[in-house]
């Protein structure tokens, strides 16, 4: 799987939606870390936005480490500690 990058890399010191991406690139430069996905959107009766257990899950991310995760435009991602997560909104593409 290749990916695209659509927009400018942020840093997860704080809570960001990365510009209302479904698709997140997140990087650590540093020592492991928590990485948490908080669902900030009210749920409607289609189902649309949907629920997390106790509005948020938890992501262990390793040092030096790089994953890719699918997430609702509004659910914001944030690192409980330190600043060296970066996150990139990106488009899957097939190569």
């Amino acid at each position: 799987m290749a990916i695209k990058v659509l927009a400018n890399t942020v840093t997860l010191g704080s809570a960001s939606n990365v510009y209302k991406a479904t698709a997140v690139r997140i990087s650590n430069d540093g020592t492991a870390r928590t990485i948490v996905v908080a669902n900030t959107a009210t749920p409607t009766d289609t189902g649309q936005h949907g629920n997390y257990p106790g509005g948020q899950v938890s992501i262990r991310l390793n040092a030096n480490a790089t994953i890719t995760i699918r997430k609702r435009p509004q659910d914001t991602i944030s690192t409980t500690s330190g600043s060296a997560v970066y996150a990139d909104k990106v488009a899957e593409v097939s190569t």
